[in-house]
């Protein structure tokens, strides 16, 4: 009750759940969780915080509702990139005529369902230039440029490697697209090593012949990606 003699309120004790959610909202901030943003189950969590299932799950509920965390069936919750605060930078950088944001969109929906179904049907001859794209990339000395060309190479060979030819119609127009956002990034520090250590774990997934794997590595890869868009835009 509010005291109009002291103007001082009684404190009222934070809630356990609403603790948990602000220090881990604050992990998030910090990239706590690396550059794909996937948390651990909330079972480990709630070890790790010292809190049980019940409280975790509220917890995590809660930035939900924020959207600074978002649930994907049978993959794992991840942190959101570019948070909130981000999304209307990104809304103002573009990526030839469209902007970055809706890029980002178009490509969750394309790329990690493509490299699923090319891991169940790619070729030896895929497997081999895909690994080629990839070594030509991690050269030592690559300029820029180069690293560009070969990016977007790799990237639609795992279109070409799904053998789904709608999935090739789209991806032709995100090309343009996706060359004038990479040309953004690559000089931020680290931008070509994060991209080739998430074209590799792409790579070997889709060799294994694990669609799980891949389309997990493919999110990952994303979400990079587009952290490192949000932080050059901030």
């Amino acid at each position: 009750m509010f005291s109009a003699q002291t103007g001082i309120e009684p404190v009222r004790q934070l809630k356990l759940a609403d603790a948990v959610a602000a220090q881990l909202e604050e992990l998030i901030q910090k990239g706590h969780f690396g550059d794909g943003g996937r948390l651990p189950a909330e079972r480990k969590l709630a070890e790790q915080f010292g809190v049980g299932r019940g409280t975790m799950r509220e917890a995590v509920s809660k930035l939900e509702t924020l959207g600074i965390l978002v649930k994907n069936q049978g993959v794992g919750t991840f942190a959101v990139y570019p948070p909130p605060q981000a999304a209307g930078r990104m809304l103002m950088l573009t990526a030839g005529d469209v902007t970055a944001l809706e890029l980002f969109e178009v490509r969750y929906a394309l790329e990690p369902e493509a490299a699923a179904t090319a891991a169940a049907r790619r070729t030896k001859a895929d497997l081999t230039e895909l690994r080629g794209i990839l070594k030509r990339s991690m050269a030592a000395a690559i300029e820029g440029a180069e690293f560009v060309s070969l990016d977007f190479q790799f990237h639609n060979r795992i279109i070409q490697a799904s053998n789904n030819r709608l999935m090739r119609r789209l991806y032709e127009q995100i090309g343009p697209h996706h060359a004038v956002y990479s040309e953004k990034v690559i000089a931020i520090p680290g931008r070509i090593e994060r991209a080739c250590e998430g074209h590799q774990r792409i790579l070997n997934a889709i060799a294994q012949g694990d669609a799980e794997g891949a389309r997990s590595a493919a999110l990952d890869h994303l979400r990079s990606a587009e952290r490192d868009l949000a932080l050059e835009a901030s």
